[in-house]
């Protein structure tokens, strides 16, 4: 496994336990094996089908239609720096790095770039395309539909919906300072933004804003 496979994945996978509270949660070694599955039926409580109520089923039902296109893999790394943000004011942009990554029939593309400052502070920009890995994505995605928040003296949780994603998470450490939000565009990518020395959320949520996801939100 090259150096992008070794830090990307864990990062991504950070953000997101970050985004869902912490990762001292219990994990079910089963959970998202079955998502195709289940966001097929139908909801018992409406009687409707899964996809008009159920986020997760959404995708599953944008999944499908990518799938019947043709569209079966992971965008190039190289295509997918091109959505990362070229800069942030008071930051200097350092060279954006990306990769891909195969596991067997499972495969994903990802990229980043850090912005830093002078005394230390940064700002951290994560994109990965999930369209061969639907269980990998479905799983991060997971605590999305449930809308939990929390907020105690240590950190402040909550679901955020911005324009052309599907939602997330974003969570404000308020002891150290540190910024996160996670998002997922088209069912299909990944973005998270992590930043320090922050007052709140607001700069991380106005980078987001800033990247072209209509774009990857349409693929």
């Amino acid at each position: 496994m090259n150096t992008f496979s070794k830090a990307f994945l864990p990062a991504v996978v950070s953000l997101s336990l970050m985004a869902c509270g912490g990762g001292d949660k219990k994990t079910d070694p089963n959970q998202g094996k079955d998502s195709t599955k289940a966001a097929a039926a139908t909801t018992p409580s409406t009687n409707m089908p899964a996809a008009a109520s159920d986020p997760m089923a959404a995708a599953a039902e944008k999944l499908k239609e990518r799938r019947a296109k043709g569209d079966t893999l992971a965008m190039a790394y190289a295509d997918l720096q091109k959505y990362l943000p070229a800069s942030i004011d008071g930051y200097t942009a350092g060279k954006p790095e990306g990769g891909s990554v195969n596991m067997g029939k499972i495969s994903y593309s990802g990229a980043n770039i850090t912005f830093k400052k002078d005394n230390g502070d940064f700002v951290k920009v994560t994109l990965a395309d999930y369209n061969q890995a639907y269980n990998l994505y479905t799983s991060a995605t997971a605590m999305w539909t449930m809308g939990v928040s929390m907020d105690n003296d240590e950190k402040k949780v909550n679901s955020v919906k911005l324009d052309n994603t599907v939602g997330g998470f974003e969570e404000f450490n308020k002891k150290n300072k540190q910024a996160v939000i996670t998002c997922g565009i088209g069912s299909r990518f990944l973005l998270g933004i992590e930043a320090n020395n922050q007052a709140d959320i607001q700069m991380v949520e106005s980078v987001a804003k800033s990247m072209d996801l209509s774009k990857l939100a349409a693929l």
